[in-house]
């Protein structure tokens, strides 16, 4: 059986030595930290990824266009200190260069 996308993740962060990841569904844009339950949870699901620190925006609340501009209105973000999401709701991701 192939690794799960959470591993998958954990590898590139691990690759690109970030612990922070943006994961996008069809109407969220999350911001958090991946929980790194590798070899520590005996019952974890590989449908599952837990995140920790997170900040949650629904797409279309983040940037407000007109016509001559865009604005980005990040005090749309929830906080959560957790957060799970499905795997199966995830339409892309990228990892935060912790550098930046």
């Amino acid at each position: 059986m192939g690794k799960n996308l959470g591993e998958i993740i954990n590898n590139i962060m691990e690759e690109n030595a970030s612990n922070r990841v943006v994961i996008l569904t069809e109407k969220l844009h999350i911001t958090g930290s991946i929980h790194d339950y590798h070899d520590k949870c005996q019952n974890c699901h590989d449908c599952l990824i837990s995140l920790q620190d997170v900040k949650i925006s629904r797409l279309k609340d983040l940037v407000k266009c007109s016509e001559d501009e865009c604005d980005c209105h990040e005090e749309s973000y929830a906080h959560y200190e957790w957060f799970n999401i499905n795997t199966a709701a995830i339409v892309g991701f990228s990892i935060i260069n912790s550098m930046v």
